[in-house]
């Protein structure tokens, strides 16, 4: 090799260098324009918070700037408490069992709402005939011990116009509900869509439920929560993680099966089995308690809210909704998906 060509291979050898570092510098400087959410669910992978897992495998949170860590849950109580706490900025959490710590000082916003109603009903086999919740009437009812359907049950009662002295109303283990249904041991349950409903189809059972949301104890459910701390100190993050979350639920809408791959992709030892119920039960609640959008409960809801869980003990009746909430970091209403799912635009 000639001199000349030793310098020319030298010079693109050192090009090739610099390209190489500057490559490596703007990865870096890449990686660092991450943000990274450690973002806890009420539950461990199900089909009801599969959503998330779908934004995060199609790579929604990454192009929002975001580096999402989805960590299981054990309960809406715990996942707010930890909220709470400042072990977690942001999580997924039923709103009664968040409300229940705002009330007392606990610095929590819910920024949006993914489950637009409690999921307890009242649930019938479909060859009872039942047609309108008042067949209760003369019936044997269970009801499950500690359970919120029992705390609930009055209000419906009363909207109905009936009394405790017009069922027979029977407690029992949770655990037992769906196999007394199917046995005929009792003619009603006070269930939940989301959590008997999915073992009663499971089981191939046709069944007649009424949302308790519809008859008297209207309730906003599941949602997005937020430490109010990093909320005002991080406005645009929170802005960027619901805008690629609100994308993966409704991709999640358009393609359950998508969902349901993404949840076992990121969690495999999730179960499957229950997933599809779960994922259908969360397509009702999505759009229930008169939502007009996907993720943004309307404001008559929340006041429904406030009525029902002061009912029932859980809040004050004095303290509006607007110091649980805030939906000012939601994408404008032309962007959200509109309620019913199959609506237009």
């Amino acid at each position: 090799m000639g001199m000349f060509e030793y310098k020319q291979g030298l010079m693109a050898f050192s090009a090739a260098l610099s390209g190489a570092a500057m490559l490596v510098s703007t990865c870096i400087a890449g990686a660092q324009e991450q943000t990274t959410i450690n973002f806890m669910m009420n539950s461990p992978a199900a089909g009801y918070n599969s959503g998330f897992e779908l934004a995060k495998v199609r790579g929604y949170y990454e192009a929002e700037g975001l580096n999402v860590n989805i960590e299981p849950g054990n309960g809406s109580a715990v996942a707010a408490q930890l909220v709470a706490a400042g072990r977690y900025d942001i999580a997924f959490a039923d709103a009664a069992a968040v409300m229940n710590l705002v009330k007392d000082g606990a610095p929590i916003t819910i920024v949006a709402t993914i489950l637009q109603s409690s999921p307890n009903q009242i649930t019938f086999l479909a060859d009872s005939g039942a047609t309108k919740p008042t067949d209760m009437k003369g019936k044997r009812v269970a009801i499950p011990n500690g359970y919120s359907q029992a705390a609930m049950f009055p209000l419906v009662l009363d909207h109905i116009g009936l009394t405790e002295d017009d069922i027979n109303l029977i407690n029992m283990p949770a655990e037992s509900m769906v196999a007394s249904l199917l046995q005929g041991q009792v003619d009603v349950i006070l269930g939940s869509i989301d959590n008997f409903g999915v073992l009663l189809k499971k089981q191939g059972a046709k069944t007649v439920d009424f949302l308790y949301s519809d008859y008297g104890a209207p309730a906003v459910s599941t949602g997005v929560i937020v430490r109010t701390p990093y909320l005002q100190e991080n406005p645009d993050v929170v802005r960027a993680f619901l805008r690629a979350s609100l994308k993966g639920w409704s991709d999640a809408i358009d393609d359950n099966e998508a969902a349901l791959a993404a949840m076992s992709e990121v969690f495999p030892d999730a179960n499957r089995e229950l997933a599809p119920g779960q994922l259908d039960a969360t397509e009702v609640l999505m759009c229930s308690n008169g939502a007009h959008f996907v993720g943004k409960a309307t404001q008559e809801a929340w006041t429904g809210t406030i009525k029902t869980l002061s009912a029932i003990g859980i809040l004050p009746s004095d303290k509006p909704a607007s110091e649980y909430y805030s939906y000012e970091y939601l994408p404008e209403e032309s962007k959200l998906r509109k309620c019913p799912l199959g609506a237009a635009g």
